[in-house]
């Protein structure tokens, strides 16, 4: 069921994107350490804003990247 609604999530912040898809690479991953760490930063991606400022789909896009680069994946666009 956990595994359900973190692909829900993931899914939801890849369509709100304008439909744009990403990769994560990182060398010796095993696909279940992928998933777990793509869920923690797709949390932290989604968590509202301070201050009143608007919700953004790209902000959230940029922020899931940004915390994949920072366990030491590359991030790419698909296209």
């Amino acid at each position: 069921m956990r595994t359900a609604a973190v692909a829900a999530l993931v899914l939801g912040l890849g369509l709100a994107g304008c439909a744009e898809r990403w990769s994560y690479t990182k060398p010796g991953v095993t696909p279940s350490r992928l998933d777990q760490d793509l869920a923690s930063c797709a949390r932290q991606a989604d968590r509202p804003y301070s201050f009143g400022l608007s919700h953004s789909a790209r902000a959230d896009q940029e922020k899931l990247n940004q915390c994949m680069e920072r366990k030491g994946y590359t991030a790419r666009r698909d296209e």
